[in-house]
């Protein structure tokens, strides 16, 4: 895995307070939303799908400012969208 995949990771564990232990489950955007999103409880009294959407806004910024990914659908690979 590359650094900046590892850098990718260790920010959405600091930024949800969650524990990844295995990356290759997460090989897409999707994926690690939905991990985050039933891994953590919402808050402000957000429903289950607000809550995903905060997550996956969450989620995006932090693959722009640790990937330098902007673009992407949640089911690309991220091996696909570093090529």
């Amino acid at each position: 895995m590359s650094w900046a995949l590892d850098e990718f990771f260790a920010s959405v564990e600091e930024e949800f307070g969650v524990s990844i232990e295995d990356t290759e489950q997460l090989d897409t955007p999707g994926a690690v939303i939905d991990f985050v999103a039933s891994a953590t409880a919402s808050q402000d009294g957000m429903d289950e799908e607000e809550h995903r959407d905060h997550v996956a806004a969450v989620v995006g910024e932090l693959m722009a400012r640790t990937l330098g990914i902007t673009r992407y659908r949640e089911e690309w690979r991220f091996v696909d969208l570093k090529a």
